[in-house]
């Protein structure tokens, strides 16, 4: 949740990443700079971008993976964070949530408006995002697929009933005053976030299976991909013909193995590649993406 990619989900598709693995070769990745990565953008006719805790790190919202982070030494993951803890004790979650959005304003940093800009541009089709913190569409992008869910919706566990939710209500302090939520059924409400343990909504899987089976480039943004089945789009896409390039401070599994070409440095560098395409003047006019409104 967050900016997280959260562990393994009831979903497969029927190999892991180890398997994965299997059917690729090491291969020599390429290192390359943003400015570089304009060329690859410019000549690919469908880009899609995943992205991951990396390119909201720099609004200011922890990750599980940074031990020094406050909110995760304040709040045990294992019991605020999974979906077994959820059942457990419901309230914590929201607690967490409020505790959160209270002490945090988080807003889109640079490498969210540079994805929105490659968009706006007709490059970038569509983003898989790992996060669930709703900073893609507040940027400005569209035809987001929230892979891990969200942070501002939650659903009845009885019933099935959405109740929107909003930065602001979790920051009041009233929230605090009944939790958790309840329906008029009776139910109880759980952030549409997924929590650690639960499965990955379908139709998130389908949407972005099916960008990814169109893409000619995967911008692999701010993530290691490493967590399944999130894991195994890069993978797809290789098998798929597509180009995969890294965006990435450190370099991961995906790197010589999976990876065509690896950019290293904070995703909101992108701002660099943008600014290389804007001086040649020019936008793409490619086919749109057309991912249904349900998603």
């Amino acid at each position: 949740m967050f900016g997280t990619e959260p562990a393994e989900s009831g979903y497969s598709e029927g190999e892991d990443m180890g398997q994965a693995v299997t059917y690729f070769q090491k291969k020599d990745t390429a290192f390359i700079s943003f400015e570089d990565l304009a060329d690859d953008i410019r000549q690919a006719k469908y880009v899609v971008a995943l992205t991951g805790a990396g390119v909201s790190a720099e609004s200011g919202i922890p990750t599980f993976r940074d031990p020094s982070d406050g909110l995760w030494t304040k709040y045990d993951p294992a019991v605020y964070a999974t979906v077994w803890g959820f059942w457990r004790h419901p309230q914590k979650i929201w607690e967490l949530l409020h505790d959160f959005m209270r002490s945090n304003d988080p807003v889109p940093n640079p490498a969210h408006i540079a994805l929105t800009d490659l968009q706006r541009l007709g490059y970038l089709k569509s983003i898989v995002t790992q996060n669930v913190d709703n900073l893609h569409q507040d940027s400005g992008s569209t035809n987001v697929i929230e892979y891990h869910g969200s942070l501002l919706s939650a659903t009845c566990r009885r019933c099935g009933e959405k109740l929107p939710l909003s930065k602001s209500m979790l920051q009041d302090d009233n929230f605090t005053k009944e939790l958790p939520p309840k329906c008029a059924c009776g139910g109880i409400f759980k952030p549409d976030a997924i929590l650690f343990g639960e499965g990955i909504p379908a139709h998130a899987v389908q949407n972005a299976n099916r960008e990814v089976d169109k893409c000619d480039l995967l911008l692999v943004v701010g993530t290691s991909a490493s967590v399944s089945p999130a894991s195994s789009l890069p993978y797809r896409a290789l098998r798929g013909g597509a180009k995969v390039v890294e965006i990435n401070l450190e370099t991961t599994g995906l790197t010589n193995r999976i990876s065509d070409k690896f950019v290293r440095g904070p995703a909101s560098q992108l701002t660099r590649t943008v600014a290389t395409l804007r001086s040649d003047g020019g936008t793409a006019t490619k086919t749109q993406s057309s991912i249904p409104t349900s998603n």
